[in-house]
């Protein structure tokens, strides 16, 4: 099967983490994909990750709100590909106004499909007008925004994919890394420094027990400012300023005692979740993540804490005992990538039978 799917690719961001998970299996099964893509993008924050021969960079947006408009589109690449199913990550944020003059013609040649990240109905008028064959979701939180404006028929839920187990040699990783192969480890990394400086007076305390640094690598458009000036008050704050590529990304995970996450919960959004987790849960390396609806459906694949003491708790308890994978690999045996990615084939061969 040949699949056009337009949306950000190799960016740190939620929709394209999502792309390139199911992108990838379509690929490695046999199937074609051109991906539609940006050239330049306000959510394309840089991951260093090389793009693949069937990514077509053809449009630009350098303005999303109120409404994600062009600043350059080019359609030549979504009419002369040929294509039978066209796959749309992210409409809000894609340039709705230009993609909706093509669509019909789009529509001639492909079933055409949308997958829903927005966590509440949007706001821009577009994102109705479009008659889609399928909307997908993640799930029911998603489903009940969507039937307000959607017949249920056209409503599919396909879970968000996860990166396959994937676990490493953790001695291996710190010697390729020049880490100390004594020290405990904490990793965080992305592109909001306020995530990070919550935790940092309860590590401050366990590190009066334990050889600990808290590896943050976090992205060139971060204001990284604030975090330099904690490297003083907070010695054990290791703070690396780069694109994290996803082989890099999962070395660290390898190397590291703790993934650790800290995410307010979204007032904006009542449909979210982590696609952090769903990046780097693969990796085997524990996951500590504070009490929010971006995993109010996570389960004990995963460990949630709810404050200082219970975030101080939870990762003595890593450091002395370690972590159990077991949950993980039961988890991923109904979420990796693979699975999902079958789902929406599934989904598109409903359209030809």
């Amino acid at each position: 099967m040949h699949i056009g799917m337009m949306s950000l690719w190799n960016a740190a961001n939620g929709p394209s983490i999502h792309a390139e998970l199911i992108g990838r299996e379509w690929v490695k099964t046999g199937h074609r994909l051109t991906v539609f893509s940006s050239e330049r993008h306000p959510d394309a924050r840089p991951t260093l990750q090389k793009d693949e021969d069937f990514i077509i960079r053809h449009f630009a947006v350098d303005v999303i709100k109120p409404f994600t408009r062009a600043t350059d589109f080019d359609p030549s690449p979504l009419l002369k590909k040929d294509y039978e199913v066209f796959v749309a990550q992210n409409l809000e944020r894609l340039p709705a106004e230009r993609l909706l003059r093509v669509f019909p013609e789009i529509k001639k040649k492909a079933a055409t499909v949308c997958v829903a990240h927005e966590g509440k109905p949007p706001e821009d008028p577009l994102y109705y007008k479009f008659s889609w064959d399928a909307l997908v979701c993640f799930d029911d939180r998603y489903k009940n925004f969507l039937l307000k404006y959607f017949s249920e028929e056209l409503i599919h839920t396909i879970p968000y994919p996860y990166y396959p187990f994937t676990p490493g040699d953790k001695l291996g990783a710190r010697k390729k890394l020049g880490l100390p192969p004594e020290e405990k480890i904490v990793f965080s990394f992305g592109f909001r420094p306020g995530d990070v400086t919550p935790v940092l007076p309860s590590l401050k305390h366990l590190s009066q027990r334990y050889g600990m640094r808290y590896i943050v690598v976090t992205n060139p458009e971060s204001d990284v400012n604030l975090l330099k000036e904690l490297e003083s008050e907070y010695p054990f704050l290791d703070i690396q300023v780069r694109p994290l590529p996803f082989d890099e990304l999962y070395m660290y995970l390898h190397a590291s005692d703790v993934h650790l996450i800290y995410r307010e919960s979204s007032k904006k959004y009542p449909a979210v979740l982590s696609s952090t987790v769903c990046q780097t849960l693969g990796s085997g390396c524990p996951i500590l993540f504070h009490v929010s609806n971006y995993v109010e459906r996570a389960g004990d694949e995963i460990i949630k804490y709810k404050d200082s003491s219970d975030l101080e708790e939870k990762l003595s308890l890593i450091f002395e005992n370690g972590f159990d994978t077991s949950e993980i690999k039961k988890f991923l045996k109904t979420h990796d990538a693979t699975r999902i990615a079958n789902q929406f084939i599934e989904l598109f061969e409903k359209f030809f039978s």
